[in-house]
């Protein structure tokens, strides 16, 4: 039985041929797998290099690491997922080839996309109906957190002193005046602790006036938080940025590869122009 070499023709036919979804959806499935075996791969190297007895300095090694690994892993990933989508689909050209690439990171940005947003979604509606069914858990998730400074908990816990030393032995309601403090809303702060207290708002004003330095102390450590939590979604979004930029660059020259060596792949076939 004799095998006789396919003869694959550039030219207008080949130039009308529509893209192949197949080949791109195959090269998606490829550099998802891909990218999901490096996660493993990065996440034993975390779980490996951290020091309990040294959390702090492992911490910041690790967030160096998961920064450098996110981008080879979409780097590569997507390199390999664009060179199989072009290799499915067999054509004999350097731009489809190139073409298949930028698809392949195209959907995976899609999918991407849809799979935090559908995570995000997840998250706030748990979160609120975690609030809905415990209303008397729920002030513990609002306000002052309970990773808060630590000067932010000082000043709530002297909020909640001078309010059960009123009568009332609420300590949530010691949260947002604690957050109208912070937020140097002194008055919103005074009418709330007269209204738990049953006192006048000059009294109050007086005994939230005894907190000053607490008040001051809370004020910068908050804004301190603030800026280290922009900071780091600054760079989480960066990495991010570089990781899809990096990784359309790496898609479309894997497809471009790709098709330069289908005949490699295909070596029954006969590509005019490949040796």
């Amino acid at each position: 039985m004799s095998i006789q070499g396919h003869v694959v023709a550039t030219g207008d036919a080949a130039a009308i041929q529509p893209l192949s979804l197949r080949a791109i959806f195959a090269g998606w499935l490829i550099a998802t797998g891909i990218a999901a075996l490096l996660y493993l791969g990065g996440l034993a190297l975390g779980f490996s290099s951290f020091d309990s007895w040294n959390a702090a300095s492992s911490a910041k090694g690790i967030g160096i690491g998961t920064a450098i690994w996110m981008i080879i892993t979409w780097v590569a990933s997507l390199f390999l997922g664009g060179m199989f989508a072009s290799w499915f689909d067999g054509r004999n050209d350097d731009t489809s080839g190139a073409v298949y690439g930028v698809s392949v990171w195209g959907v995976s940005m899609v999918v991407t996309s849809i799979w935090i947003a559908c995570g995000l979604s997840h998250a706030i509606s748990g979160h609120g109906m975690v609030a809905t069914q415990h209303p008397g858990a729920a002030p513990q998730t609002q306000g002052p957190a309970m990773m808060a400074p630590a000067a932010v908990t000082v000043l709530d816990a002297n909020i909640a002193h001078l309010i059960s030393q009123a009568g009332d032995h609420d300590r949530d309601a010691s949260r947002p005046i604690t957050a109208a403090l912070i937020a140097d809303e002194n008055e919103t702060a005074s009418a709330l602790f007269a209204a738990d207290t049953g006192v006048s708002q000059a009294d109050a004003a007086g005994s939230l006036a005894r907190l000053a330095p607490e008040v001051q102390s809370a004020q910068r450590e908050a804004k301190a938080a603030a800026d280290r939590g922009a900071h780091y979604l600054a760079m989480t979004l960066w990495i991010a940025f570089i990781s899809a930029l990096l990784a359309l660059l790496a898609s479309a020259i894997g497809g471009w590869m790709g098709a330069a060596h289908v005949h490699r792949v295909y070596h029954l076939r006969n590509y005019p122009g490949r040796l």
